[in-house]
């Protein structure tokens, strides 16, 4: 059984097109990286007006490792410019899940 996650997180001011860009063009190594460490199913959703990131992943419970791999880190040091940032890390707001529709029907 897998956990959901979902969480905000903020870009630069003006840099939302490069944002959307290089996501648009993830390296290969990254996609496969993911997978590696149990990412089932991963979406991000801007908003451009507040120029806030909306992220929902499914990832499997028992992997571990995310922060210390190695292509995860080059990727952070790459979104650096144009995440807000708190030292190495994205500024990352966990969001609290108040509904499920699966748990109602």
């Amino acid at each position: 059984m897998g956990s959901t996650k979902a969480f905000l997180l903020r870009i630069r001011q003006g840099k939302i097109a490069e944002y959307k860009r290089r996501h648009a063009q993830i390296w290969p190594e990254m996609v496969e990286a993911l997978e590696q460490l149990g990412y089932r199913h991963y979406d991000i959703f801007v908003h451009e007006d507040s120029g806030c990131v909306f992220g929902h992943v499914l990832i499997d419970s028992t992997v571990t490792g995310q922060a210390d791999h190695p292509t995860i880190l080059r990727w952070r040091a790459y979104m650096a410019d144009v995440l807000e940032m708190d030292g190495d890390l994205p500024v990352q707001e966990a969001l609290e899940k108040v509904f499920a529709l699966s748990h109602h029907v």
